[in-house]
């Protein structure tokens, strides 16, 4: 399918500190990537760096080359891939800038030049995937920090964007919510053939779903396959806690990967029916 993010050899300095050192990997159109790490490790900084945010940063230098489809967005700024990319960032209140819920969402559809129908339209459906539908004429002062979040996210995916990049989307977002969330992103992921990237330290309802997983410490530590690589690393020495269910399954030789503690024993069945 071609590779719709190419980073090459990224260093990202502060005051003469790298944050980013020398990293290098390829994402192809419609992977599901997810990036873990320490904290402090740069994982933020990576994300904003190739959706083409560092500028927006101040007193971050950057050196190397990023291609989204084709176009380098270090040199070409975030306005490069407008509409292609939606990014989702850690603090949803540093992404709103309406007053209400509805104006909120609609306000990036009404800068790509959409009539009011499909407006309309889309910020119905995007409310309503992401939960948070009843809130429509609610004012943004008015909501929790956790509505706030969903509410940012329902404002990207509304847009339709090819690629997207999440900074721990469900930081402020209740964990009995987390796993629908992923499972509604799994989901729109599919059925949109979206390439995702999205950076998360808690690792139980999203590794399942990655096709690769990126492993970042500063410089990249591991990248690829998340079974092949969790034999491969220890990545609780970075400071990332393995999902037991996922260990189990892994240490068992499984092909499957649970997302649930409850599916494991479908990994169990997978495994016992295969060595009888």
């Amino acid at each position: 399918m071609g590779y719709c993010i190419e980073v090459e050899d990224l260093v990202v300095e502060s005051e003469g500190q790298r944050i980013i050192d020398n990293v290098s990997f390829k994402v192809e159109c419609g992977e599901y990537v997810v990036v873990t790490g320490p904290s402090g490790g740069g994982k933020s900084v990576l994300l904003r760096t190739i959706s083409g945010g560092v500028g927006y940063l101040t007193g971050l230098r950057t050196k190397g080359r990023v291609y989204i489809n084709g176009v380098n967005v270090l040199e070409e700024g975030v306005k490069s891939i407008a509409g292609t990319v939606g990014v989702v960032l850690q603090n949803p209140v540093n992404q709103v800038f309406n007053l209400t819920v509805e104006e909120e969402v609609a306000f990036p559809l009404e800068n790509m030049g959409l009539d009011p129908s499909t407006i309309g339209e889309r910020v119905e459906w995007a409310l309503s995937l992401l939960g948070v539908g009843g809130l429509r004429k609610k004012l943004v002062s008015e909501l929790s920090m956790g509505q706030l979040q969903r509410v940012v996210v329902a404002s990207i995916i509304a847009m339709k964007p090819k690629i997207m990049f999440l900074d721990e989307p469900c930081s402020h977002i209740d964990p009995a919510f987390k796993k629908e969330f992923y499972a509604t992103l799994r989901d729109l992921w599919k059925a949109l053939g979206l390439t995702i990237i999205v950076v998360e330290h808690e690792l139980s309802h999203v590794l399942g779903y990655a096709t690769k997983m990126l492993l970042l410490n500063r410089r990249l530590v591991a990248y690829g396959d998340p079974v092949e690589l969790l034999s491969k690393v220890n990545i609780e020495e970075y400071g990332v806690k393995e999902p037991p269910h996922v260990k189990y399954c892994r240490l068992l030789k499984s092909k499957l990967r649970p997302i649930s503690e409850n599916e494991v024993v479908e990994c169990l069945k997978e495994v016992f029916c295969r060595d009888s």
